[in-house]
């Protein structure tokens, strides 16, 4: 029969050393990590720890002598209540007596939480599965709010609790299942012991090979936990270091990391050909480098979607471009049409200490063309690049500043606005368009971001989009009865007090402090709710500081911004900033420099593959697979072997500039010349490549030559920018929570797959002595799984002694069919395959009725058991 357990020695002495032990040591482990969080733990982690073991200990002594919980914990309060009176009475002075007081109700704490363990662990079932979901929900919390997250602290936190979790669970049943009376006791323990550390190190080291990649990356972006503020780089940053020490663009979360960048470092400079229609009052536009139009509402960012609708993104890697030689995509233009007050603007961009890789123009790019930066700019220019763009007249950055109380500033908008009005409906839209520019997630968070937007423009009057999208500005713009604004400029706007909360709604309706990802995210998801198709966009906020240099815009790497775009149409998407001015950053300075000289012409520009240098003589020979000449393209076939003169030419990487030494032979080169010789030269109508080549002087003045990236370079260069790529550590945490819990889940369910297969055979068995057999062991194998072991009995003596007076079954008579059909050459009898036909379901029906469900669930995930029943010696079957 089933027999209540009791605690003996062993069972005692091995939850002391099996259990007690690591958890005690995990505990201090984890109070050692509050202690550092939080002051009023006073940093007495040893002695908090002490308790803990103390209270774990003094519950495994007492409750593995039967006492009852209940009775035993109300007097250990009650003593804990008195002893807390005392201490507070005994002590002179009202904060001696707090002081002392607070302490003892931080010891008491963690005596209690250790007693609750130890009985837990003594008595409850289910208390190992509890406790260790409790721990990992307790380290994801914990890893969630710090502020600064690093590849070494995952490993060393939250693999350990991985793995803790485990064992508690397997070790509890483990003490539970014990065969005391096995001489070989301690043997068999630690050999199932060791096999679990071999299948925990194999799953340890398979998912750190998963996560590598991640852990690799995180490790280059924090570089031992100090490279984001030595770099002055936080991972939230609209912008970051790239490998070369230079600054590109970075992705939009919503972190609450701080998001300062540094106002003196100048990123690039450029020169706008954009003015009013008087031809000298510059007309500045934001410089676009990408469209943010997904949200992850797991990991709270913003994401790149390559396969949006009507991809409109000219992103280029301008490194990749040989010098003069030009990219450009003209299908771009029309995605969506887009016709009223357009028009084509060029820009003059130079790159002091901005990616050699990024482009960045405003919107919408389709041409670039990588130029050379003149002699007297190269130590402050690193590299340059003409582009042109499709601009809207409505994009004027003096329509898009938030006006802020300007007056002027709202008034000169108002212009826009009117023209806006005008637009047509969204019903002539593409549907996938509108669908997708219009998508926001479900839930309680995003419903009420959607009743939020709908009061605004109800208390406005807004019904046209224009007036919607001003009425969302104009929220922001509030103040309050004592006349200071409701929401705040903040480079770091906090995190709410729950991970994982939304920090939309939280900057929404909570804090109302943030930059620019957070009033841009913001609005895109009130404007989204309102039916207007809208994306995020990020760039650099455009100011024009200086009127000596008409048309020239310095750029400092803390004009990186975010900002929403919002599509009309007819007129497209057009720039809207909603993020209110941050009264305590200054501007930057006033940019005194001279505006980098015009580039030179470049009459001819070669591009081919290096045959021979020769350092000596200075002559390099290519292979010319194409050029440019006098900005017309030739290209040959056959390809001609051409000679330069490279005695004063500069040769560059993207590295920078370079020794002659470092050109080898087979590399992918550009060669410009800038001579008078070429000028001399003239195309004419009837020149062919070969012609005009056979006119150039051997060997011909060379100025540049710029090594390109091999194809392993290049391999290498994406490689590194994926590696790059920030680390979306809440995504690591909850993919290996779910490969956990899928891992504990199946091996949880291996007994019910055992018995399901067991069933379906005794099911699908044409033989009648196969079908017996498959149901007797589907039936012992159910009762093994409750409890009902049968050892060394016979299975006649099990069904005689132990189930049928038990459950009041004729599984004895079953027995004896099933032992003729096993050893007997008889055939079954009709009556014995009655008989066992008819005892086969009845025996679950009885075992149910007599059994708890909860009983029989837990017992059936008891996956000790299902080992035991297959590799226990069996020799009496």
């Amino acid at each position: 029969m089933l027999a209540k357990r009791y605690h003996s020695l062993k069972k005692e002495i091995a939850q002391y050393l099996l259990l007690g032990v690591p958890t005690v040591l995990l505990a201090a482990y984890a109070i050692e990590l509050a202690n550092r969080y939080l002051a009023l733990l006073e940093n007495n982690w040893f002695r908090q720890s002490l308790f803990f073991a103390v209270g774990m200990a003094a519950a495994f002594s007492i409750f593995a002598r039967r006492y009852r919980f209940t009775p035993i914990t109300a007097i250990m309060l009650v003593a804990i209540y008195i002893v807390r009176q005392f201490i507070a009475s005994g002590k002179v002075g009202e904060f001696d007596a707090f002081f002392w007081t607070v302490r003892f109700n931080t010891y008491a704490l963690f005596f209690v939480t250790g007693w609750i363990a130890g009985y837990g662990f003594s008595r409850a079932r289910f208390f190992s599965i509890a406790w260790s979901v409790i721990l990992l929900a307790a380290m994801s919390f914990v890893i969630a709010t710090l502020s600064v997250v690093k590849a070494d602290m995952i490993v060393v936190t939250f693999a350990p609790m991985l793995v803790c979790t485990f064992y508690i669970i397997y070790t509890s049943e483990l003490i539970r299942n014990l065969n005391e009376d096995d001489p070989l006791l301690i043997w068999q323990i630690l050999k199932r012991l060791g096999g679990f550390a071999l299948v925990m190190l194999l799953l340890v080291l398979g998912l750190m090979k998963y996560y590598k990649p991640q852990f690799e990356a995180v490790e280059k972006e924090w570089g031992a936990g100090k490279k984001q503020e030595d770099n002055n780089n936080p991972s939230n940053s609209l912008t970051r270091k790239d490998g070369s020490g230079t600054t590109t663009n970075n992705s939009m979360g919503l972190s609450g990391f701080n998001n300062k960048a540094n106002k003196d470092s100048v990123l690039f400079v450029a020169k706008l050909d954009n003015f009013f229609p008087d031809g000298k009052t510059p007309n500045p536009l934001y410089f676009t480098t990408d469209y943010f139009t997904k949200f992850d509402s797991e990991t709270q960012t913003f994401e790149k979607d390559s396969l949006r609708p009507y991809n409109d993104l000219f992103s280029p890697d301008v490194s990749q471009i040989p010098l003069f030689f030009t990219k450009q995509d003209t299908t771009l233009l029309a995605k969506p049409t887009a016709t009223k007050f357009r028009r084509v603007a060029t820009a003059e961009v130079y790159k002091h200490n901005l990616s050699a890789r990024l482009y960045t123009a405003p919107s919408t790019g389709f041409f670039v063309q990588p130029v050379s930066v003149p002699d007297e700019n190269k130590d402050i220019y690193r590299s340059a690049y003409r582009a042109k763009m499709l601009v809207s007249e409505l994009n004027s950055a003096y329509f898009v500043y938030n006006p802020a109380g300007n007056k002027d500033l709202e008034q000169f908008q108002q212009q826009r606005f009117d023209v806006l009005r005008k637009s047509k409906g969204f019903e002539s839209l593409p549907r996938n368009f509108y669908d997708y520019y219009t998508y926001i997630p479900r839930g309680y968070d995003y419903d009420s971001i959607r009743a939020l937007a709908n009061q605004i423009v109800k208390e406005k009057g807004a019904v046209a989009p224009v007036d919607k999208i001003i009425a969302v500005r104009d929220y922001f713009l509030k103040k309050d009865e004592n006349g200071q604004p409701t929401f705040k400029y903040s480079d770091n706007p906090g995190i709410p007090g729950m991970p994982s909360a939304n920090k939309l709604t939280y900057f929404l309706f909570q804090n109302k402090k943030g930059y620019c990802a957070y009033y841009a995210g913001a609005t895109l998801f009130m404007l989204r709710a309102l039916g207007i198709p809208s994306r995020v966009a990020t760039g650099f906020l455009t100011v024009d500081r200086s009127g000596k240099n008409p048309g020239w815009y310095w750029f400092y790497e803390d004009q990186a911004h975010a900002w929403v775009q919002a599509y009309f149409p007819e007129y497209g998407w057009i720039d809207f900033d909603t993020t209110v001015p941050n009264e305590d950053q200054q501007q930057a300075p006033q940019p005194d420099q001279t505006p980098p000289l015009t580039s030179q012409t470049a009459w001819l520009v070669a591009n081919g593959k290096t045959i021979s240098v020769d350092t000596v003589k200075k002559i390099v020979t290519m292979e010319m697979e194409k050029m440019l000449y006098w900005d017309q393209p030739y290209d040959f076939t056959p390809r001609p072997t051409f000679r330069m003169d490279v005695s004063m030419a500069k040769i560059t990487h993207d590295t920078g500039q370079v020794a002659l030494s470092v050109l080898k032979p087979g590399e992918n080169i550009v060669a410009v010349s800038y001579s008078t010789t070429f000028k001399d030269i003239p195309p004419k109508e009837t020149d062919s490549s070969y012609s005009l080549f056979k006119k150039f002087p051997d060997p011909s003045p060379i100025d540049e030559i710029k090594i390109m990236l091999s194809e392993e370079e290049k391999a290498a260069l994406q490689q590194k920018q994926k590696e790059e790529q920030p680390t979306d550590w809440a995504k690591v945490i909850i993919n290996t929570l779910i490969v956990s819990l899928l891992l504990l889940l199946i091996v949880l369910s291996i007994p019910y797959i055992t018995f399901r297969f067991l069933t379906s055979k005794a099911a699908t068995a044409r033989e009648r002595g196969k079908q017996v057999y498959w149901q007797y062991m589907a039936v012992m194998f159910y009762l093994n799984q409750m409890g009902f072991e049968k050892d060394q009995l016979t299975p006649l003596q099990f069904a005689r002694t132990v189930v049928d007076p038990h459950f009041g079954t004729n599984m004895s008579e079953f027995v004896n069919i099933y032992l003729k059909a096993k050893y007997s050459r008889l055939s079954l009898s009709e009556r014995d395959t009655t008989v066992a036909q008819n005892f086969y379901p009845s025996v679950f029906s009885k075992l149910k009725q007599q059994l708890k469900f909860g009983f029989r669930f837990s017992h059936f995930m008891n996956v000790k058991r299902t080992i035991h029943f297959f590799s226990k010696p069996n020799i009496y079957s």
